[in-house]
């Protein structure tokens, strides 16, 4: 995991303490709102890895995956409203696919909801490929996911 100076910003592993702030953040973007529980859970999960990136100490962008026999799925990545299009999610997605990979990540694999064009061309640009859908995957709305993998250098 790396540090980036990208507008002052910082990439750094998610801990507890960071969990109230990813709450209040999740609120504006997400239809189904994790627990505190939840994500205790999902920050102490041994296949898992959260990671945030911090704009002068506060948590703006966060992604987590989880890391199985080879293959990392990607779990969620979120930016803030008032940062989004700004680059900034990209680079915690291709700091995310770099750990994976060094973990020994041979492919990586994600769901995207079908009408999220600009987080598909953020996984486009760091080489994910659409390869399938699955249909009304969400439960709130019934939306189609997009299926997409990233095989790494390795697979």
């Amino acid at each position: 995991m790396g540090t980036t100076t990208k507008k002052s910003s910082k990439i750094r592993r998610m801990t507890a303490a960071d969990i109230p702030l990813v709450i209040t953040l999740t609120k504006d973007l997400f239809k189904d709102e994790w627990s505190q529980e939840t994500w205790l859970t999902e920050v102490n999960n041994s296949i898992s890895c959260y990671t945030v990136l911090e704009l002068n100490e506060q948590i703006i962008v966060y992604a987590g995956d989880w890391l199985v026999a080879g293959e990392a799925q990607v779990v969620r990545v979120a930016v803030a409203s008032k940062f989004q299009g700004q680059g900034l999610g990209d680079l915690l997605v291709a700091d995310m696919i770099e750990r994976a990979m060094d973990e020994g990540a041979l492919a990586m694999s994600l769901e995207v909801r079908e009408s999220n064009k600009p987080a598909r061309k953020v996984y486009e640009k760091n080489g994910f490929v659409e390869s399938g859908i699955r249909p009304n995957y969400y439960q709130d709305d019934h939306e189609n996911a997009v299926i997409m993998w990233l095989q790494t250098e390795q697979g």
